[in-house]
């Protein structure tokens, strides 16, 4: 069973920045629970988990980074999506930079990862990202100056600042067939 967390603070952004997720891991034979960001959560009940982005001036989830804290302890695989990323980021003590960023742009792979092998081209929608990591957080990818794949260091805990749903569904694909 996958969790899917919905960092959305109204419901109908869910069917853009949730659903296509949902739907993901749906047609690949996994169940998933989707649950909301201001929820507790029990992710030792989930083998993955997928935080899911929102929309660029929904910023919201940000009062909740208690809500998961318990996600530092999880021995399972965890995808966070643009706001997911952000909230790993700042669970390891990063710091965000103001970077807004929207559209396709190119992005290159500086290490070898099993989410995805080559460069590609990615969609991006945020305003925060990192520019510098502390020691927890290996870089994976990086579009021009921003580190938009990391991996952090001796757990299966990826973050990506675009949304793979939309031109890179097999980053999801893969991480959930990890």
């Amino acid at each position: 069973m996958i969790l899917v967390v919905s960092t959305c603070k109204y419901l109908l952004s869910e069917e853009e920045f949730v659903r296509p997720v949902v739907e993901i891991v749906k047609s690949y034979g996994f169940d998933c629970d989707v649950k909301r960001y201001y929820e507790r959560i029990n992710p030792e009940d989930y083998s993955k988990v997928i935080i899911c982005g929102t929309a660029l001036r929904d910023s919201d989830y940000l009062n909740y980074i208690d809500n998961f804290k318990k996600l530092i302890d999880y021995d399972g695989s965890i995808l966070g999506i643009c706001t997911g990323y952000q909230i790993l980021a700042k669970l390891y003590s990063n710091t965000l930079d103001e970077i807004k960023k929207i559209g396709v742009y190119n992005v290159k792979v500086v290490k070898k990862n099993p989410l995805i092998q080559n460069d590609f081209k990615a969609y991006f929608l945020h305003k925060f990202a990192l520019r510098n990591v502390n020691k927890m957080i290996e870089p994976l990818a990086m579009q021009g100056d921003e580190i938009c794949m990391f991996k952090v260091k001796d757990k299966n805990f990826y973050g990506v600042s675009f949304y793979p749903e939309v031109l890179n569904r097999e980053i999801i694909v893969n991480f959930i067939q990890l």
